[in-house]
This record gives C-alpha cells, sequence and structure tokens, in this order.
C-alpha cells in the first residue's frame, strides 16, 4: 500500500510541476515555442578497446536535428548523424573502414533562463553500421539508448538563432560472429539551432 501511496505522490508533483511550470513561462517566454532545426558538429568517442586498437581515437560527428515542443519547456527531438574512421587491420596492416549512421529519438526538459537554458533529457538510439576491409564487409544494425544534457544558449527573444552545447553518452551493443562491440560512447557536441 506504501509502494502506490509513493507513486501517487509522485505522480501528483509531477502533475503539479508541469500545471505550475505552464502557468509560470508564457508560449512567448519559453526557448523553444513550437520547434526547430538543428546543424550538429562534434567529438564522438566509441567505448570500444577493440575499435581503438584498429582506428584512430576520436572523429568528427556530423548531422541534422528536429524537435517539436509538446508541452511547456517539454520537448520531443529526432536527430540523425553520420561518422565515418579509416583504419589498418592489426595484423595485416591493410586498410578498413567503418562508417556509423545514429538516429537518436527522445524527450528533453528545458529550464527557461533567459540566456542560458539547460536541458536534459533521453531516448532510444538506432545504429546503423558498415565495415568494409580486405576480410570482408558487414552492413547491420542494433539499438540502444542515450542519456543527454546541455545549454541552449539564447541570445535574444526576438532572433530565432541559439547555440546548443550537448554532452551525451550511448549504451549500444552489435553483436558480429559471437563477438560483441560497444558501438555507444560518449559525444561532445555544438549545434546552429533555428528555433520557430
Amino acid at each position: 500500500m506504501t509502494g502506490k501511496t509513493d507513486k501517487r505522490k509522485g505522480f501528483i508533483f509531477f502533475a503539479a510541476l508541469l500545471v505550475l511550470n505552464t502557468l509560470t513561462f508564457s508560449a512567448s517566454e519559453r526557448t523553444i515555442r513550437q520547434g526547430t532545426l538543428e546543424f550538429i558538429v562534434g567529438s564522438y568517442n566509441m567505448n570500444e578497446p577493440r575499435f581503438d586498437a584498429v582506428y584512430s581515437k576520436g572523429g568528427v560527428m556530423s548531422g541534422v536535428g528536429l524537435s517539436s515542443a509538446i508541452a511547456s519547456n517539454f520537448n520531443f527531438y529526432l536527430e540523425i548523424k553520420y561518422y565515418n574512421r579509416t583504419g589498418t587491420l592489426t595484423f595485416s596492416k591493410e586498410q578498413t573502414d567503418f562508417y556509423l549512421v545514429p538516429i537518436s529519438l527522445g524527450l528533453r526538459y528545458i529550464v527557461p533562463l533567459g540566456i542560458l537554458n539547460p536541458y536534459f533529457g533521453g531516448g532510444p538510439d538506432f545504429y546503423f553500421y558498415y565495415e568494409d576491409n580486405p576480410i570482408g564487409a558487414v552492413l547491420n544494425f542494433t539499438n540502444g539508448y542515450h542519456l543527454m544534457g546541455g545549454t541552449y544558449i539564447r541570445f535574444s527573444k526576438s532572433v530565432p538563432v541559439m547555440i546548443n552545447l550537448k554532452l551525451k553518452y550511448t549504451a549500444a551493443k552489435a553483436q558480429e560472429n559471437d563477438i560483441q562491440v560497444q558501438l555507444g560512447g560518449f559525444e561532445y557536441a555544438a549545434g546552429l539551432v533555428f528555433a520557430f
């Protein structure tokens, strides 16, 4: 009985917070009134030691993001990005190429504070990957999840352009020939955001 009571209290608190936030921040004061289009560039570090042995560490990831305001400062987002690395196989030293297209969906909450508007969120990921080398080619996909935090930098209420600085961690494992590979990792990114 206590567990049900605690869940009800938590739900009532969350609903009250949502209503209070809607009343406190009018649509014109919110960071994102309807939605955004974002151009993203950042650094991606895959959390897999075997990957680091073949490919140089890090690498640029770029892409595009779309978002839509749901209620108050809750925001639904979609990001599609591209990442590729070229390396050498550990034994034969022949060239190998790796391509990754991560698609992220999620929900985030934005705290409208004026110039800086921090946010946090998370959701599912779908990773499409392709690796090509003399041993063979692999084309496959896997899924995972991510957590993200960052801040929008809003220079003016009247100018619908912002900068987005974010840190994202993704957990996504792929299985190939009884070998499990962690494709997820940390992403540090910046975005040019057009709000509407």
